[in-house]
């Protein structure tokens, strides 16, 4: 993904214009710099789950510029690092699908430890070292829904592999479907709270909804959504709604495309 020819110029008015409105009025700086950059490292891989070492080493080499780029209207990194992201996310993902569809069972008696919280632990150095960490995150994954299972005392057909697979696809498509705008929001919205976690740069699309969620305005199909293997499903249809008077949608229904008067789908 490569941002449109016009985003370098919202990038420097609003480094221009935080020092000057922020309440704190500080320069934009190398420490503002550094601040933006773990913010934006840290929206992406919280856990240190998805980079390798070697990835922040390369990234590192922004830590202190994202103040200057943003001054030459240089908003390139921020989709860079997002590039990167989806590229080493479908790694990860990858691995997870191709260990859970090729296992047969799961041997829990070696006695091997599987670190929860890492936003504190060091980034793998290696491939082999961040498949390892995966691989004990989806044994965890699995012990844990067998356990559940079990305590339950469920009668239905138990499948973890393949709800596993599933909601790890779902995960990936979800995280992987933002447009230009949004990534360019993300970035900026780093550089914004480098000032104070409470400032965010919103994209036009995103402050449209921000006002209509403060003048409780919103006008839709009064239909209740969730992502459901890729494609949004109904969950709730509203009563009174222009949805429910309609009658034509129905929960359960899965939304794979959009048509707008006559339009292509």
């Amino acid at each position: 993904m490569e941002p449109r020819n016009y985003y370098g110029k919202i990038g420097k008015r609003l480094a221009d214009s935080l020092p000057k409105y922020h309440v704190l009025q500080q320069p934009m700086d190398d420490e503002i710099s550094r601040r933006a950059w773990t913010n934006l490292v840290t929206f992406y891989d919280f856990d240190h789950s998805v980079f390798l070492k070697s990835d922040l080493d390369r990234l590192a080499a922004h830590e202190l510029t994202i103040d200057d780029e943003l001054g030459r209207e240089d908003i390139s990194f921020g989709y860079d690092i997002y590039n990167l992201y989806v590229r080493r996310l479908g790694e990860r993902i990858g691995f997870v699908t191709n260990l859970l569809a090729a296992a047969k069972s799961w041997e829990f008696s070696t006695n091997e430890t599987y670190r929860i919280r890492r936003k504190d632990a060091p980034w793998p150095e290696t491939k082999a070292e961040a498949e390892d960490c995966w691989r004990k995150r989806i044994k965890n994954e699995v012990l844990v829904a067998q356990i559940n299972h079990d305590l339950d005392k469920s009668t239905n057909r138990l499948d973890i592999a393949t709800d596993l697979i599933k909601r790890y696809r779902q995960y990936m498509t979800f995280m992987t479907e933002p447009d230009e705008e949004a990534v360019l929001q993300h970035y900026l919205s780093a550089v914004s709270r480098a000032y104070d976690p409470h400032t965010d740069y919103m994209s036009p699309a995103s402050k449209e909804d921000f006002d209509m969620e403060m003048n409780l305005s919103l006008c839709g199909i009064g239909a209740t959504l969730t992502m459901d293997d890729g494609a949004l499903k109904i969950v709730e249809i509203m009563p009174g709604s222009p949805c429910e008077r309609d009658g034509r949608l129905k929960e359960g229904d899965r939304i794979v495309g959009v048509q707008q008067d006559g339009g292509p789908m």
